[in-house]
């Protein structure tokens, strides 16, 4: 059986080694997402683009229902193939937008829950903490909610600052906005899988969240 690793490499996706873009982040998801792989879970993940993630979802988890949210501004949904995929289900809405948990409850039901949620979307403050209000209430009681790319700006080198990001959208990337999107998460243990070090990516970070009494 094929790990998570080599599924993530087999499709190019970024969360792998290989590639100009590598995070190595199949580290961080490989001890929650290995228990479960054979269950019938529900994983959403913010940020489609052209589907390569999702491809590697419904590989990894074959009995797993796949959703995902994305304003399709850089890809159309029918230019992506996985979205034709009977287990994959998905809406066109910023992830921003305060109606988004209506559209969610809209499209797939009321009562619906997500094992795992992912927010791979627009990796800036702002957009992570507005992205977090709106789907945190749709995570399972002992489900883990993941944040990808953050860019950690407490502890970033002078180097790092010099990304081409940072430096284009000072009014996005401050601390401010940060100490924002951080307090929001202060009633919840968040663990910090950096992988800056292996992939030389000052975005190589994913926060994973679960409810302080969960582990």
């Amino acid at each position: 059986m094929e790990t998570l690793l080599d599924i993530f490499n087999k499709h190019g996706c970024d969360k792998g080694t290989e590639g100009r873009i590598a995070h190595h982040y199949y580290r961080a998801y490989e001890k929650d997402f290995e228990a479960v792989r054979n269950d019938p879970i529900r994983i959403l993940e913010v940020g489609i683009y052209k589907g390569l993630s999702h491809t590697c979802w419904l590989e990894y988890f074959p009995n797993a229902e796949v959703y995902g949210i994305d304003i399709f501004d850089r890809v159309k949904p029918f230019h992506i193939p996985v979205l034709r995929n009977p287990r994959m289900h998905y809406i066109n809405h910023d992830s921003r937008d305060p109606d988004l948990p209506l559209a969610i409850k809209e499209a797939w039901g009321e009562d619906i829950k997500f094992d795992f949620i992912i927010d791979d979307g627009l990796h800036t403050p702002d957009a992570n903490r507005k992205t977090f209000l709106n789907l945190i209430d749709f995570k399972k009681e002992n489900g883990v909610y993941f944040i990808e790319d953050v860019f950690p700006l407490h502890k970033l080198t002078e180097r790092e600052w010099k990304f081409t990001w940072l430096k284009r959208l000072p009014d996005e990337y401050n601390e401010q906005k940060y100490r924002r999107f951080m307090s929001v998460l202060k009633k919840y243990r968040v663990g910090v899988f950096d992988m800056r070090r292996t992939s030389r990516k000052p975005d190589s970070v994913i926060y994973r969240v679960v409810e302080k009494d969960v582990k």
